[in-house]
């Protein structure tokens, strides 16, 4: 199970980073503006151009085995949500059965934020292919975004941000076992603070992917900043 866990991971890795950055080399512009940058990037792209493929499956396969095979380490939390039981008890504070909090919670929560992990980087990896693509421009009269690459780009953030969605959602029940007060457990502070600023967490990152996927057709990235920006203080107080 260890083994097949850990396979499975890196395989979900190196297919999400080719995908991606083959989606990055076919949007690549035809055409591309004169200048130093431009210059460099050429010759790099010359020296590419034959072992594209091979390049992309040399560091998708890498960041597989790099990414993918630590996983393996939870195999025991896989197993716990694979065969889980019912407890027949529940919580006083989200009413779930006991048994949640022992047997899907655990892996869950590891599974949301290695998730988040691998979108960070495709993410990273996608911005650095696009650039010396020509689809990202940082100099130059205009510097800017091809709106395929913008595409991609907000896919991949909103995807970011329903993650993180998710993550607040589970985090909500850690409270039950939360240190803040005198005893062990959800106090007054988590329920009547902590636990809505969760609630708003989550509607924030949901708005932000919808305000991502939206602003394709926008100019600029005035919205998704925003949504951000508030997310961010919110996340802070």
């Amino acid at each position: 199970m260890k083994v097949i866990l850990g396979v499975v991971c890196a395989v979900v890795v190196a297919a999400a980073i080719f995908a991606s950055l083959t989606i990055g080399d076919r949007i690549a512009p035809t055409v591309r503006p004169d200048g130093p940058e431009e210059e460099a990037l050429a010759r790099l792209r010359e020296f590419i151009a034959p072992r594209r493929r091979l390049l992309r499956s040399a560091i998708s396969l890498m960041f597989g085995l790099l990414i993918g095979l630590p996983a393996a380490s939870h195999w025991q939390d896989w197993l716990l949500f694979r065969h889980g039981v019912s407890f027949g008890v529940k919580d006083p504070q989200f009413h779930q059965d006991v048994s949640w909090y022992v047997f899907r919670l655990p892996f869950l929560t590891f599974l949301l934020g290695w998730l988040s992990g691998v979108v960070i980087l495709v993410l990273f990896l996608t911005v650095i292919g696009n650039y010396i693509n020509g689809g990202i421009r940082t100099t130059g009269p205009a510097p800017h975004v091809t709106s395929q690459v913008k595409l991609q780009v907000s896919v991949l953030l909103a995807a970011l941000a329903i993650l993180k969605a998710a993550q607040y959602w589970l985090h909500r029940f850690t409270l039950t076992v939360s240190t803040r007060g005198f005893v062990r457990g959800a106090g007054y502070t988590d329920v009547k603070a902590v636990l809505p600023a969760y609630n708003l967490l989550i509607l924030i990152s949901l708005a932000a992917a919808v305000l991502l996927l939206w602003n394709v057709r926008q100019r600029g990235w005035r919205l998704p900043v925003i949504a951000v920006g508030l997310w961010a203080v919110v996340a802070i107080i």
